[in-house]
């Protein structure tokens, strides 16, 4: 399997709808003319629902999510996030108290959330947080949802999230690895899950038109 030696960066720039967006090692996508800041998938509250099912997760998972997205924050400046869906895992609990009190002590932007099969809280609960509610967001021609499924059959071109794409690259012998990736076709683009508990979808190119950027912790690059 080949790689884009030229993305081998922590950012990279796809253009979809005609639309340029900044893509990048946390798995997040940033449109500069607006300053929109789409994140997907974050399954917050995740660590603690797992704990509660007698599950032993470490509570350093849930602070990892929380100090990436402060630092995606403080580097990029954002004057809104739109966060794709799935924002929360489950039912209220301590997480989501957590979760509230980061958001307004340490992220100050405007919080959009599209709302995904997951985000089951009270309406009242995501209002008092600060987010405001929508079934999907625009961006010039471009459609945002959770579920592609959704999508209006009047949108042209739709970023979703939802699958939690991964693509496995294959290397000498029996070597592979699995990694996050955004695909991205000529009327869609899927985003990663930003959430670090969440599975992966193994991906496959459907066209050879399609692309597919995966990414590590510090470096995102095109599968050619």
């Amino acid at each position: 399997m080949k790689f884009a030696g030229k993305l081998m960066t922590a950012e990279t720039q796809i253009s979809f709808g005609r639309t340029q967006f900044t893509a990048t090692s946390d798995g997040v996508l940033f449109h500069q003319d607006s300053g929109k800041l789409i994140i997907s998938d974050c399954h917050f509250g995740k660590t603690t629902h797992f704990r509660r099912n007698a599950l032993p997760i470490p509570e350093q998972a849930m602070q990892k999510d929380f100090l990436r997205l402060e630092a995606v924050f403080n580097r990029l400046k954002p004057t809104s996030i739109i966060f794709l869906g799935d924002l929360f895992h489950s039912y209220e609990n301590r997480e989501w108290n957590i979760l509230s009190e980061f958001l307004y002590t340490r992220i100050k932007s405007q919080f959009i959330l599209i709302l995904g099969n997951h985000d089951i809280l009270h309406k009242k609960s995501y209002e008092a947080a600060g987010f405001e509610l929508r079934t999907h967001d625009t961006i010039n021609d471009i459609c945002l949802v959770h579920d592609l499924a959704d999508a209006s059959n009047e949108s042209k071109f739709n970023i979703s999230g939802h699958l939690h794409p991964g693509y496995k690259i294959k290397g000498n012998g029996r070597q592979q690895i699995l990694l996050p990736c955004f695909y991205v076709s000529s009327s869609s683009l899927i985003m990663p899950a930003f959430g670090s508990l969440t599975g992966l979808a193994i991906m496959e190119k459907k066209h050879k038109t399609d692309s597919i950027f995966c990414f590590t912790s510090n470096s995102i690059f095109e599968v050619i």
